[in-house]
């Protein structure tokens, strides 16, 4: 399958059935989620989604949330198009998995700018949480639901799995560490402009709060290009999307960490240009970041070599997704048999 067409995937608008491996069918289809933008506010907000489904009963569901300016379809880029994606690896061994547009980007609503709060995208997916674990997005009751982040969506997983640790089991955090390289953010901000200025989305009357990556920013930072197939990064400019940042500090300091009470994966590219921690192997970032962690959390890390920013989009992205499947086997659990 080519990239463009398993990006597609994620947006369907039909209940579809694909092959996951040679025994399991699995089941995906589109979710439109009410959530409200405050803490007991209006449910006058919709979040688009994909709920797959392995086959048989999964107690197990993984909530996937992307990183700025990417959108659900993150979940199932191949970065090799001979191997599953990261919603087909964990579907094939019976985990259920929710992939999902935060508001402002993708197929979500798109609320003026200003509605934004600091702790609204995560206030966003508390409330999905919920809806998951009491059946209401079109799957079963899930009774362990794992929060699976890349970059700003790790942050936002980590800090919610921080603040109401009984309601999260487990949490895998991709591209992000406790020492993000500020200088690189500060130099990748030349490449970020209101998303009126871009001809994709002029004409939609998104306000100034809309912001989207200038062509050509995606590939200088968020790749190694020596293990990145070209058509894949060209998928992945196609496929860009909006996004809106709060006011206020969107990385929240990993001293909130030790309140995490499920386990944690940490997983990070060798060539990560947004990360200036540990990259070098995969114990020495676990070194890195066990300081910020409590014992509860069991931390283990993983550095996959060869690979930027957004792991999923690399030719070694099957790699950490089998170990990521094999760490929810031993520290989860909840597949389907």
């Amino acid at each position: 399958m080519r990239i463009a067409a398993a990006l597609l995937l994620a947006l369907i608008s039909t209940t579809t059935t694909i092959p996951a491996s040679a025994n399991a069918a699995t089941t995906c289809g589109t979710v439109s989620a009410k959530v409200a933008m405050t803490a007991g506010g209006t449910a006058d907000q919709r979040v688009a989604g994909t709920l797959c489904l392995p086959r048989g009963r999964a107690a197990g569901v993984q909530l996937l949330i992307p990183g700025g300016f990417y959108g659900q379809a993150y979940w199932q880029m191949r970065g090799d198009r001979r191997r599953p994606s990261f919603v087909e690896t964990m579907t094939a061994a019976g985990y259920a998995t929710l992939a999902i547009d935060r508001l402002g980007t993708g197929a979500s609503s798109y609320p003026p700018s200003a509605r934004f709060q600091q702790d609204t995208h995560r206030i966003v997916i508390r409330q999905l949480i919920r809806q998951l674990r009491e059946g209401r997005l079109g799957g079963p009751r899930f009774t362990k639901v794992v929060l699976v982040g890349h970059s700003l969506g790790s942050t936002l997983a980590r800090t919610l799995a921080a603040a109401h640790p009984a309601e999260v089991d487990g949490v895998i955090l991709t591209g992000e560490s406790s020492v993000p390289n500020e200088a690189a953010f500060e130099q990748m901000g030349a490449g970020i402009y209101r998303a009126a200025d871009d001809p994709r989305f002029a004409g939609r009357g998104l306000d100034d709060g809309y912001l989207t990556t200038r062509p050509g920013l995606r590939a200088d930072w968020f790749y190694h290009r020596p293990n990145a197939d070209p058509e894949v990064i060209a998928a992945d400019e196609a496929a860009k999307t909006t996004d809106v940042f709060p006011p206020g500090d969107s990385y929240t300091p990993p001293s909130i960490n030790r309140s995490i009470q499920a386990p944690v994966l940490i997983v990070n590219g060798e060539h990560d240009k947004l990360l200036a921690g540990a990259r070098s192997s995969s114990a020495a970032l676990r070194s890195q970041e066990a300081p910020f962690y409590g014992p509860r959390a069991r931390l283990e890390a993983i550095v996959v070599p060869g690979t930027g920013h957004v792991l999923n989009a690399h030719r070694t992205g099957f790699h950490w997704f089998a170990q990521a499947r094999e760490w929810v086997d031993r520290r989860v659990g909840g597949a389907a048999r």
